[in-house]
């Protein structure tokens, strides 16, 4: 029964279930700035959700048409590839009847970040060969979620001010964050993987995500809203448990652990629901 449990929700983590919620959670949050009473719009919230999902399997079976799969979610893939594509084409369908009842800016937003993928989608394919093509991926990966989560609801909010569009760019940082952190450790358990990880070196990433950490806090004393503030003490939340999934490197190794603990991380905006 427990290992039914556990592969149960190993597929889950797999599928990149856990980062969809992630995504939800988080723009949810960012839909209710300036002043925690914005009006969130159900349908955008599952289009990003489906978008998300289509982005990261894709993704997925994209790596796998470059090389042999070399880790467990990669093999996952690779074995169930044609339900994954059938569940692609689904997912799409699903999308496309819930555009219709988009707000006209985020079908506007839609659209430009549409192209923008599909360039990034293409460039990837150019540069799949390039010495630098994992560096490439790792940096506009995380600039391509950010968007994503933090674009959708701010393009119905004409009149923000600067401080929560910091808001936006601490998440931005805290998913590069969260994508450095990932890479060392898949730098460690694969000696020979080229990413950005072992391109800068532990002691540059170590700066990195402690940086991300210290201008998280910082952000906290620069806003006089309340629930801002509140948004910021999230977002340094978030960044500190990428800090202890990182220097815990040696207990969340083992099976990947550190992995579906680190996506879990973009589930603690929910916490704004109570408080």
């Amino acid at each position: 029964m427990i290992e039914a449990k556990n592969n149960f929700l190993k597929t889950l983590h797999y599928l990149s279930l856990d980062v969809v919620l992630g995504a939800v959670a988080s723009s949810w949050m960012f839909w209710k700035i300036p002043d925690g009473n914005g009006v969130v719009n159900l349908p955008s919230l599952l289009i990003l959700g489906i978008c998300t999902w289509i982005i990261y399997i894709l993704d997925r079976l994209l790596d796998n048409l470059k090389s042999e799969p070399e880790d467990a979610r990669h093999q996952f893939h690779f074995q169930h590839q044609y339900y994954l594509q059938i569940g692609i084409i689904i997912l799409f369908l699903i999308a496309a009847i819930l555009a219709f009842f988009l707000p006209r800016n985020v079908i506007y937003f839609g659209i430009a970040l549409s192209v923008l993928i599909l360039i990034y989608f293409y460039i990837l394919q150019k540069k799949s060969k390039s010495a630098n093509y994992q560096y490439f991926k790792e940096v506009f990966t995380s600039a391509i979620y950010s968007l994503c989560v933090v674009g959708s609801a701010f393009s119905t909010k004409p009149n923000l001010d600067w401080q929560a569009f910091l808001a936006g760019f601490i998440f931005f940082l805290l998913v590069h964050q969260s994508i450095l952190i990932f890479s060392f450790y898949e730098s460690q358990a694969y000696p020979i993987t080229k990413n950005l990880a072992k391109k800068l070196g532990k002691t540059n990433c170590t700066y990195l995500i402690l940086g991300v950490l210290a201008f998280s806090i910082i952000s906290i004393f620069l806003t006089d809203n309340l629930f801002l503030r509140k948004v910021f003490l999230i977002e340094s939340l978030m960044a500190f448990c990428s800090v202890l999934i990182y220097f815990f490197e040696g207990k969340l190794a083992k099976n990947e652990n550190y992995r579906w603990l680190g996506e879990i991380v973009f589930w603690l905006p929910l916490m704004l629901i109570f408080f």
